[in-house]
């Protein structure tokens, strides 16, 4: 500590008040908005929340990897006499070239 600080300053200091939670619960009360305007904030969230689900679209990303590197065959592989679909993109996969790392791309 700096010998030109003043310890009586320090020493008379005083704490600050500790705010209980009583106090914090009263004010939370009083700041809530009520009566017609907190029911027009509910209503207003409640279409905010609606509007935000139909704003969320299916991810495009997996169908534009699926024209560039091919697509994914699904866990149960290749059926005789039936044509898988992607897992990706869910598209039905034709022929084996057609499929992700294979060898012979077109």
């Amino acid at each position: 500590m700096p010998q030109s600080m003043d310890r009586s300053l320090i020493a008379s200091t005083t704490r600050a008040r500790r705010v209980t939670r009583e106090e914090i619960v009263n004010l939370k009360i009083k700041s809530e908005p009520k009566g017609i305007k907190s029911w027009f904030r509910g209503v207003g969230n409640l279409f905010k929340t609606i509007g935000h689900m139909f704003s969320v679209g299916p991810s495009v990303k997996s169908a534009e990897s699926c024209k560039i590197s091919g697509h994914v065959m699904p866990a149960t592989g290749w059926q005789a006499g039936k044509k898988p679909q992607c897992v990706d993109c869910g598209k039905t996969i034709g022929d084996p070239t057609q499929l992700r790392n294979s060898v012979w791309k077109k």
